[in-house]
C-alpha cells in the first residue's frame, strides 16, 4: 500500500511540474536505469511467518531515434520466508535475469512522457524447501529446484524529467506474453530421493498492475 501511495504521489507530481520543460530524449542519447527494493514483513499470528525479499534492476539503453531506444536490462530477486507451527518450514528462492527490448517513447507535455517496452528474458534461479519436525522425523524433509526459461513480454509506464540528466521513470503495468521454463527438482526424505523434471510453458498472456519508481541517468 506505502509503495502505490508513493507511485501516485509521484505520478501527481510529475503531472503538476510538467510546465517547465528542462530535458527530452533525441536520437544517440543514452541512458543508464536502476531500481531497488527490499522489504521485510513479520506476523507472529497465527502462522507465525517471517518474508524477507529484496531486488535490483539495472538498465542500459541508447535511442536510435527520438521516441525508440534498444535496452539491455540485467535483474536478481530475492526472497526467504520461514513458518513456525507444529514444525518448522524454511523457503528461499532466488533468480537472475537478463533481457534484450525496445522501448518506445512519446512525449506529452514538458518533463512528462509515456513509454512501452517490449522485452525478452532468460532467466536462471533455484528455490528451497525444507520441513523439520522434531516430533514427527518422518516428515522432515528438503527440496531444491533449479529452472532455467525464457520469457517475452511488456510493461509501460511515465517518465519525467528532473533535470537534463535525471528521469525519474514510473512503471505502471506489466504483461507476460510467453514463457517456456525447465526445471530440475530434487526431493529428500529420510532413506529416499526423488529426483524429476519438468518443462512447462504458458502461452496465455496476463496484464499486472506493477507500481513502482525507478532512476534513469540520460548522457
Amino acid at each position: 500500500m506505502k509503495t502505490l501511495q508513493f507511485s501516485l504521489l509521484a505520478i501527481s507530481f510529475c503531472l503538476l511540474s510538467s510546465f517547465y520543460s528542462v530535458g527530452q530524449y533525441s536520437e544517440g542519447k543514452k541512458y543508464l536505469e536502476g531500481s531497488f527494493g527490499i522489504g521485510k514483513v513479520s506476523v507472529k499470528n497465527p502462522a507465525q511467518s517471517d518474508a524477507l525479499s529484496s531486488n535490483l534492476n539495472i538498465t542500459y539503453g541508447k535511442f536510435v531515434t527520438k521516441s525508440k531506444a534498444r535496452f539491455w536490462t540485467f535483474g536478481f530477486s530475492q526472497s526467504a520466508t520461514e513458518r513456525s507451527l507444529e514444525y518448522n518450514e524454511k523457503n528461499s528462492q532466488y533468480r537472475f535475469s537478463v533481457g534484450l527490448g525496445n522501448e518506445y517513447y512519446k512525449q506529452i507535455f514538458g518533463n512528462l512522457g509515456i513509454y512501452g517496452r517490449l522485452q525478452g528474458n532468460l532467466n536462471v534461479g533455484n528455490s528451497s524447501k525444507s520441513i523439520k519436525d522434531d516430533f514427527t522425523p518422518s516428515n522432515n524433509e528438503d527440496t531444491n529446484t533449479f529452472s532455467s526459461g525464457v520469457t517475452f513480454g511488456g510493461s509501460g509506464g511515465v517518465s519525467y524529467f528532473v533535470n537534463k540528466k535525471l528521469a525519474l521513470v514510473v512503471p505502471i503495468v506489466s504483461a507476460n506474453v510467453f514463457a517456456l521454463e525447465f526445471s530440475q527438482s530434487t526431493n529428500e526424505k529420510i532413506m529416499s530421493t526423488f529426483k524429476s523434471n519438468y518443462i512447462s510453458y504458458n502461452i496465455s498472456p496476463t496484464i499486472n498492475l506493477n507500481l513502482g519508481i525507478g532512476i534513469r541517468y540520460v548522457f
